[in-house]
């Protein structure tokens, strides 16, 4: 990488971003923004696919490289907790945003299963305090920690 020198003058810099670079940046940034409800439906589809697949336990997919039902659904989890990062990631700037980050975080925080597999859910919790504080919302009966007796 090829930094200014004193005289202000700038040789070729193998650092800056290419058009590719650019145009991935661009994709993603279009990705993560005013998506909330649609991070929130796939996330919701994955899950339910996960619980469905959880409950075929060693049947075999030989046409997906004869994993397990049980490994499909490890997968499935996989990506729905894609989107519950990516859903978390954002500041809320609305009700519906927050609520959908509460949504997942309650259903996450109350799924022992989960808790033991990823801390996804904590972070999720941790970014809805977050908003619910900058919205100035207080949520009443949120436990401390995900999978804590504070729950109910």
């Amino acid at each position: 990488m090829t930094k200014v020198n004193n005289s202000g003058e700038t040789a070729r810099d193998e650092a800056r971003p290419s058009e590719a670079d650019l145009s991935k940046y661009e994709r993603n940034y279009r990705l993560t923004t005013d998506r909330v409800e649609r991070f929130y439906v796939l996330w919701r589809q994955a899950m339910a696919h996960a619980l469905l697949l959880e409950q075929q336990g060693d049947r075999t997919y030989p046409e997906h490289g004869g994993l397990t039902a049980l490994q499909l659904a490890e997968g499935a989890r996989a990506h729905a907790r894609f989107f519950a990062f990516l859903l978390a990631e954002a500041p809320a700037q609305t009700k519906v945003h927050l609520e959908a980050k509460v949504s997942i975080y309650a259903d996450m925080a109350s799924d022992p299963d989960e808790i033991r597999r990823s801390r996804t859910a904590r972070m999720v919790g941790a970014a809805m305090q977050q908003d619910a504080g900058d919205l100035g919302i207080t949520l009443p009966g949120v436990p401390l920690a995900p999978g804590s007796e504070s729950w109910h």
